[in-house]
């Protein structure tokens, strides 16, 4: 089973930088033109950084064959000084670059160098060869059997398919029996946006300089990076936080992160003061979801919650919910009648601290229009979810000036086509996400694996937790659910949406790792949330 978003970041921040390929050369660019560290010691810091990872990972190296394959760029260049630090762990290491000595410039060039120099002492354990096609690259391999190799042919800076000599290297690799260590993003993934351009080596661990990158997280980039490491290599953080600002970067949600924002309780708390929360869904034959998300916000805290649904399905929900009470809509053949429902909440409605809309609620005409007369009258924070979602299918801009940065929505893929058109782009999620969140001026919770936060500022957040258990019925609820709760004791859309996800992952994640993950039932986050709260985010 693929893990969660776990991230060897050493030193870095509670919530780590996440670049694009840009940012991250504009951190590099300040960092050797204005910082004045020069590009040769980032690039040794780099590949230092690199071979300690795959010591500690790989480990004892003495006298053990490494292949590293490298590329003629920067990428390349640090795939020649691991090599040589690797050498200095005792292994025995085998270079193939792709490109003759001669074709190499700069730092690269220095570093192939160095490594000639030693061979002079060094030829029972360091061998130099140029990539002289795939067959004779088998039979080396062959010959000197690796038990590892490092793919270091090409960084971040692919936008387009892989091609040959490229494409067949890394079908070679992806074929090899050893583990494969990528350097900073494996070959073939786009850096941005997780796309595998053509093919990619499927790496058993990254190891990524100086901050994540955004592909490594998203699409298929979990998939082929394997493990992840994040290298410190000098730039510094004041110039990773900076370019983090950039559009397609984001920050990645942690533990550190979250615990600061959690609400606590006052000493002479009580019901009210904590905060009430108010969802309205259901519907016939969908009842499941309103009870699902109102136990959600109540599990997280919210201190009194009430739900609101149809008269037709009154009886068997309350029947559902022991502590929470409900509310009936008064409802006819074509659902939830706008103006006798919003009649109905009149009292209730006001003391709501949070409002949830949408869960379990069906797409029944009149049920719509009362959706958006409610949402446009109301000025409480809202979670819109499911349904509610779908009633504002294709009118989200006219609803723009309602949500006014009060709003979370929470669309999965679906659902936000539905929302913004179906030509939206979701391969690029972070800047597409980034891009609706300021037009709707709404914090946006795209839901995926990972799920990403998007503000109407421009900030934007991928979120660390979280496993294929969550890809069950109902846990979409559940999150609306714990959003709400969130958002009812205070916090803020943006602060409520991250900590919902974050500790919902969290849960699922602590649910995974004592029974398997495909008999997960969406309330079983629900059992699992006290105590992933004690154990991962007591202060």
């Amino acid at each position: 089973m693929r893990r969660s978003l776990a991230v060897h970041h050493g030193s870095l921040p509670p919530l780590p930088p996440v670049l694009t390929a840009d940012a991250m050369r504009e951190a590099d660019r300040f960092t050797i033109e204005e910082y004045g560290v020069p590009g040769f010691t980032l690039m040794e810091s780099a590949g230092r950084g690199a071979a300690d990872r795959i010591a500690a990972a790989y480990g004892p190296l003495a006298d053990q064959p490494a292949m590293i394959l490298c590329g003629k760029g920067n990428n390349g260049g640090d795939g020649l000084v691991v090599a040589r630090q690797l050498l200095a762990y005792g292994a025995e290491v085998h270079v193939v670059t792709m490109d003759p000595p001669d074709a190499l410039r700069g730092d690269p060039a220095r570093n192939y160098a160095l490594l000639e120099q030693l061979r002079a002492s060094e030829r029972d354990r360091l061998t130099l060869r140029v990539f002289d096609g795939l067959d004779a690259l088998d039979a080396y391999a062959q010959r000197v059997r690796p038990a590892l190799y490092v793919d270091a042919l090409l960084g971040t800076g692919l936008t387009s398919a892989l091609r040959e000599p490229i494409r067949g290297v890394v079908s070679w690799l992806n074929d090899r029996p050893a583990p494969v260590v990528a350097i900073d993003v494996p070959t073939g993934l786009h850096s941005d946006t997780g796309a595998v351009l053509g093919d990619a080596v499927v790496a058993d661990r990254t190891v990524t300089m100086a901050a994540l990158k955004a592909g490594l997280l998203l699409g298929e980039g979990p998939r082929v990076a394997g493990a992840l490491d994040v290298i410190e290599i000098g730039i510094p953080r004041f110039a990773l936080d900076r370019a983090a600002e950039a559009p397609g970067c984001a920050r990645l949600t942690t533990d550190a992160g979250v615990r600061r924002w959690l609400p606590t309780r006052a000493h002479d708390a009580y019901k009210y003061s904590v905060g009430m929360a108010l969802v309205v869904g259901g519907a016939p034959g969908y009842t499941g979801a309103p009870v699902m998300a109102a136990q959600a916000a109540a599990r997280a805290g919210a201190g009194y919650v009430a739900c609101a649904c149809p008269s037709a399905v009154q009886p068997i929900l309350a029947g559902k919910l022991t502590e929470i009470p409900t509310i009936a809509l008064p409802d006819g053949e074509a659902g939830i009648r706008p103006d006798a429902a919003l009649q109905a909440l009149d009292d209730t409605l006001p003391r709501a601290r949070a409002l949830l809309v949408g869960p379990g609620l069906g797409r029944a005409p009149d049920t719509a229009r009362f959706v958006q007369a409610l949402l446009r009258q109301s000025d409480r924070p809202a979670v819109v979810d499911a349904d509610g979602l779908n009633a504002l299918a294709g009118q989200m801009n006219a609803f723009a000036p309602h949500a006014a940065g009060r709003w979370i929505l929470t669309p999965h893929a679906g659902e936000f086509r539905r929302l913004a058109g179906s030509d939206a782009d979701l391969e690029d999620r972070l800047r597409t996400a980034q891009a609706y969140a300021e037009r709707w001026n709404c914090v946006l919770l795209l839901k995926g694996m990972p799920s990403v936060v998007a503000c109407p500022d421009g900030t934007a957040y991928v979120n660390g937790t979280g496993n294929p258990a969550l890809a069950t019925a109902g846990t979409g609820d559940v999150l609306a659910g714990f959003c709400t709760g969130f958002l009812a004791q205070g916090l803020t859309p943006k602060h409520a949406a991250l900590c919902a996800l974050h500790v919902g992952g969290a849960a699922a994640d602590r649910y995974a790792a004592r029974v398997h993950a495909r008999t997960t039932v969406a309330l079983d986050l629900l059992d699992q949330l006290p105590s992933v709260l004690d154990e991962r985010f007591a202060v």
